[in-house]
């Protein structure tokens, strides 16, 4: 869970300033664990037959194991923040609005042995509210798949750089001992405008391994 909200801290506050630089990465100290899971070492099973090949039309994560594609009026901006040890797995980059760019990234960390979307997803929630206290309004539990993986979704605002209000979409899902959860970042008054640029990625979804 740090690190994932350490990505999207980063990510926030580096899209403001045009998507920053590995620099930034680089000088961010974070564990790739979870806060927030439990310590079994049990894995969920895979759900959905997959392949070696990213289908045309899509991009291969960083760690291989999915691909999806870049949305509409996005691009993939994933070499500009390789090299950290935070496990971005694919980023986007959307339109500026008022000097911040919309973005989605991916990142993953252990499941440590949670098996159950919903217990992950609980856990997760309790960990946003406990690591960025600022966190608010935050929606219901929507449920969804992720080629053929059940998965979860919430949005909330936040201030994940202590700077600049966001509204945040999250969609979080269990693959074998790892979980993935993916973020759409964009100032309230531009959420809504391209909110549908996450179900183009979630839709063109698919585990590679």
């Amino acid at each position: 869970m740090r690190a994932r909200r350490l990505a999207a801290l980063i990510l926030s506050a580096s899209a403001i300033a045009g998507c920053g630089s590995k620099t930034t990465l680089l000088h961010t100290s974070s564990s790739s664990s979870s806060t927030s899971t439990g310590a079994s070492t049990s894995a969920a099973g895979s759900g959905t037959a997959t392949t070696t090949t990213a289908p045309a039309g899509t991009v291969k994560s960083a760690d291989g194991q999915f691909a999806t594609v870049i949305p509409d009026g996005f691009v993939n901006a994933l070499s500009r923040v390789q090299g950290g040890p935070i496990n971005i797995q694919y980023l986007a980059v959307g339109p500026r609005h008022d000097g911040f760019a919309t973005n989605i990234n991916v990142v993953h960390e252990p499941s440590r042995g949670q098996t159950s979307i919903d217990k992950v997803t609980g856990l997760e929630i309790a960990g946003i509210k406990r690591i960025e206290p600022q966190a608010h309004q935050f929606s219901q539990v929507q449920s969804l798949t992720v080629d053929g993986q059940p998965a979860r979704a919430i949005d909330y605002l936040s201030l994940p750089d202590k700077h600049r209000l966001l509204h945040q979409y999250q969609v979080f899902v269990v693959k074998g001992a790892t979980i993935y959860t993916i973020t759409y970042s964009a100032l309230p008054s531009s959420y809504s405008d391209n909110l549908a640029s996450v179900k183009q990625v979630t839709d063109g979804w698919h585990w590679l391994s």
